[in-house]
């Protein structure tokens, strides 16, 4: 089975961004500026701003776990767990963020504010 193309995005973004600090990919997978829609805003985050984001988050250790996406061409919701693999005490996180795809990049992220501890597992 073929992925969507929002999940083949993200979770190129979370493993190759993200997880294996390959920063300068941001500049193939997302608009600039992302518009991030948080709880009472939005935020436009730059390439760099983007960047700089992941590298603080490297410099931490920190490694994103999908428990669940579901994503079409456009969209993709996604499940997540955070840990930091350097130690740093409470850096376990976890959230929900929605991606909408536009001109074949990450455009616009919807996300709650994150909450400490991991997701519990999914049993089907």
């Amino acid at each position: 089975m073929t992925k969507a193309a929002a999940q083949v995005l993200l979770e190129r973004y979370w493993e190759d961004c993200s997880n294996q600090g390959n920063v300068e990919l941001v500049r193939e997978l997302c608009a600039d500026p992302i518009v991030r829609h948080d709880p009472g805003g939005e935020t436009e985050l730059s390439h760099q701003d983007q960047i700089d984001r992941l590298k603080i988050g490297m410099e931490m250790g920190i490694k994103i776990e999908r428990v669940i996406t579901h994503a079409n061409d456009e969209w993709a919701a996604s499940v997540w767990n955070m840990h930091s693999d350097s130690g740093v005490d409470g850096m376990t996180m976890c959230g929900i963020e929605v991606f909408k795809v536009e001109n074949g990049v990450l455009a616009h992220c919807w996300n709650t504010p994150y909450a400490n501890g991991h997701w519990s597992p999914y049993e089907s």
